[in-house]
């Protein structure tokens, strides 16, 4: 059960023998025939498939996700940098790969691996999307990070960073250049907005944008009370960032209870521990500001009504219920979407209302031919793991489509 829970159906248990017996090489070469990134993935995976390991109904579950990241460690500490896999003959087509997030890395990885021609454009100053500008170094050393993606580079792949796809570079210039085909694995790196009175005001820092700026270096201002709207991972993360950034007091708001808190257990166990106090069944209702800037945040209290389209139970206010709270900084980070303006009007690529990309379940193109499209940018938000089985999943449908052509 645990390898059809995995998005990538990784022979888990295969692996975990292997381990068993001390043939750690052996057990990093299966896991990397169908995940590129082991190091990664054995940091960051919320490792779904440990719900469902069987050993978990003896007493608890095998640390899936921990063994895998052993064995790439065990490697980094023997060789210095992982291994390069092996590529086939140089085919004549070309493929760009619009996002150097973790699908377009792994499409680029396995098109590379069978001789294709790949480029990759990025509109970050640094490959690897979501995985580079959106977890804290805490979580994922971007040494690990970026020993992955030299192999990437060592297959061939060339990524062009501060790249962006758009008015200078369209997707009918890339045509003009010779890619035979395009992917568009672009990540959903735009916040979501909260919506109410005041959200404008100097002090509001949505966490996508607070990561970001963390991550690439830039100079990010944190105050002393903080308080966190959302319950997912971004959330977690916006919290544990500004604690170590300095700030004296910081809060997560959620508005459902804990049950339904999308967070995974460890890291809301890491924050509270932390010191970070998460309260439930709260959610803001206006921005309070002084000459512009934040002095608080008004709330109401929640309860769970009926379940909505998610199968979780709707948060219903409490009237009469609200309550202020004083801060100085507010992190919203409510959840994410695709930014695909870059497409323009006149691409002939059809989105769907929420602003995904319309692909074919099955070839994963688009409505315009020769272009394929995965990952984030056809499903909103997911995880990396999730992310690389679009990729793998996209790399072969392109291999198929340039071969008939």
């Amino acid at each position: 059960i645990c390898q059809e829970t995995c998005p990538l159906h990784l022979d888990v248990r295969g692996y975990i023998g292997l381990i068993a017996d001390g043939k750690f090489d052996e057990a990093l070469a299966l896991i990397r025939e169908k995940l590129p990134f082991p190091g990664v993935i054995g940091h960051i995976c919320p490792h779904p498939c440990e719900e469902k390991c069987n050993r978990g109904s003896q007493d608890e579950p095998l640390s899936i996700r921990g063994l895998k990241r052993f064995v790439a460690d065990y490697e980094l500490r023997k060789l210095g940098k992982p291994k390069v896999p092996a590529k086939a003959a140089v085919r004549e087509e070309r493929v760009a790969i619009i996002g150097a997030g973790p699908a377009g890395l792994t499409s680029a990885h396995d098109l590379a691996q069978l001789g294709y021609g790949v480029t990759i454009f990025e509109a970050l100053p640094v490959p690897g999307g979501m995985l580079a500008v959106g977890i804290p170094e805490y979580r994922l050393p971007k040494e690990i990070l970026q020993k992955e993606i030299d192999i990437v580079r060592t297959l061939g792949v060339e990524i062009k960073t501060n790249t962006p796809i758009g008015k200078d570079l369209t997707i009918d210039d890339l045509f003009r250049q010779g890619y035979k085909a395009i992917f568009i694995g672009v990540g959903a790196q735009q916040s979501q907005k909260l919506g109410i009175p005041g959200e404008n005001a100097r002090g509001v820092v949505h966490g996508v944008d607070f990561l970001r700026d963390l991550n690439l270096g830039r100079e990010v201002w944190v105050g002393e009370k903080v308080a966190i709207i959302g319950g997912g991972n971004v959330a977690i993360d916006t919290g544990r960032s500004a604690l170590r950034l300095g700030a004296n007091e910081v809060s997560i708001l959620y508005r459902r209870s804990r049950q339904e808190m999308p967070a995974s257990d460890e890291e809301i166990e890491a924050a509270e521990i932390e010191g970070i106090e998460i309260q439930y069944l709260v959610a803001p209702v206006e921005v309070l500001t002084n000459d512009g800037r934040v002095k608080g945040l008004r709330c109401t209290q929640m309860e769970l009504g009926e379940p909505d389209a998610s199968g979780r139970r709707r948060p219903v206010p409490i009237a009469g219920s609200e309550f202020d709270i004083e801060l100085n900084m507010i992190i919203p980070a409510i959840g994410q979407a695709t930014d695909l303006s870059f497409l323009g009007n006149s691409s002939g690529i059809e989105t769907t209302r929420r602003s995904n990309l319309v692909i074919d379940p099955e070839t994963l193109t688009t409505t315009r031919p020769a272009i394929f499209a995965g990952g984030d940018a056809v499903t909103g938000p997911a995880t990396a793991i999730e992310a690389i089985a679009w990729g793998k999943r996209a790399a072969v449908s392109i291999a198929k489509y340039l071969k008939r052509g």
